[in-house]
Order: structure tokens, then C-alpha cells, then sequence
């Protein structure tokens, strides 16, 4: 991640992590209080990741859309469900992210974690380890128990569960889940899907970014 930024406009950027590069898109409105990173797996979440940058945006809050996994990792099925090696890429960002706001080639702001499907647990992990670090989490749908009993129970940053109200095997799992959440948590139940795809994808993007908003701290 050594490009230079634009503030405010859009950087692609490149992450080395591992033997891997990861590859995202950095977009800071000039109005900015917060700064949000949108995680997936290889899947295509152009739509519903570009609405809900948008939306943050025009809240003051960046969006670092990052695909945790490479072009040629994506065809391997186990991969997407990996969620140590995906959290130790997330983590990775971080870090970097940090790095380039104590240097002041970005500005320090607090952090937020998005994600969804296969990625839901590893933001919840991730957000578990640097829980100084993270001001809030939205996941929409997956199994958050995936990342694991010990970091469930040690999250401290305020979590935003969505899911759709018709599916009620990951809405059963997750609300188990999060009876072992000590940290202020809220499942929200998504109508079925939309005949009108850019209104549902609204809808979520609303959610999410009433979520972020209510809960990004003060800046000094």
C-alpha cells in the first residue's frame, strides 16, 4: 500500500500480505469523519458494494472495498471459508492502514468493519484482536459463530447483524451466536428479495450506514 492517496477521490491500492496482493479501492469524500473497510471473497459485490459506498460517503465516511483473495485463488472452493488465512489478511490491512495514518498520508480516523457471506466471521474476528482499533462492525448474512467462541465472547465493538427474514437456518445460528455477545449488538431481519434489486441493495446501505453513524466517535 505505498500509492499515493487522493483526498478526497478514489486510489486503487495494492496490499502484500503473505504471498499474496491484494487488490481494493480507496474513496475518501472531502467531508470525512470515519473510515469503513468493505471486505469480500472473490465473489462480484460491484452492486451492493458500490451502493453502499456511496451512501457511507455521503455520511463522511470513507470505504476501502478490498477483495481478500486473489484473481487466481478464487476458483478454489475451501479458500472462501478460510477464516484464519482471511482474518490474517484483514489484519495485515490494518496494520498498513495504521501505518499510513501515523506517517499523515492518511487521515487518523477511527475504523469501521463491513462484510458479508463467508467474510462475517472474519471481520468479527478481526475486530475481536484489535478491539482499540474498531469502532463498530455490520455483517449481512453469513455465520458469525464461524470465527470462533473466544472471540465472540471478547468483542467489544458495538455489531449490526442483517439477514434476510427467509432464512431462517442462518438467522437460527446467529441469533444463538450472539447470546454470547457481551458488547452492544442488534440483529436486524431484511425483507425478502426486492423485484426491485438497487431498492434492496438501498435499504441495507441505509441500515449499515445509520450504524456506522451512530456509533463513530467524536473526533477531537
Amino acid at each position: 500500500m505505498n500509492e499515493a492517496i487522493s483526498f478526497p477521490g478514489d486510489t486503487p491500492i495494492s496490499i502484500p500480505t503473505g504471498q499474496a496482493l491484494l487488490q481494493g479501492l480507496l474513496s475518501l469524500p472531502a467531508r470525512l469523519s470515519a473510515l469503513v473497510v468493505l471486505t469480500h471473497a472473490g465473489e462480484n459485490p460491484e452492486a451492493r458494494d458500490d451502493a453502499l459506498a456511496v451512501v457511507l460517503q455521503h455520511a463522511g465516511i470513507g470505504t476501502l472495498t478490498l477483495d481478500l483473495l486473489t484473481h487466481a485463488e478464487e476458483r478454489f472452493a475451501d479458500i472462501h471459508h478460510n477464516v484464519s488465512l482471511l482474518a490474517r489478511r484483514l489484519l495485515d490491512t490494518l496494520t498498513l492502514i495504521k501505518q499510513r495514518m501515523l506517517l499523515g498520508e492518511l487521515p487518523t480516523l477511527p475504523i469501521g468493519l463491513c462484510a458479508a457471506g463467508d467474510c462475517s466471521p472474519v471481520a468479527l474476528r478481526v475486530a475481536a484482536l484489535r478491539d482499540h482499533d474498531i469502532f463498530a462492525i455490520v455483517c449481512r448474512g453469513g455465520l458469525i459463530d464461524l470465527a470462533g467462541m473466544l472471540y465472540l465472547r471478547s468483542l467489544s465493538a458495538p455489531l449490526l447483524v442483517l439477514v434476510g427474514e427467509d432464512d431462517e437456518r442462518v438467522t437460527a445460528s446467529n441469533r444463538r451466536a450472539l447470546h454470547q455477545l457481551s458488547c452492544h449488538h442488534e440483529l436486524k431481519l431484511l425483507p425478502p428479495v426486492s423485484p426491485d434489486p438497487a431498492a434492496a441493495l438501498g435499504a441495507v446501505a441505509r441500515e449499515t450506514a445509520l450504524w456506522f453513524v451512530q456509533h463513530r466517535p467524536t473526533l477531537a
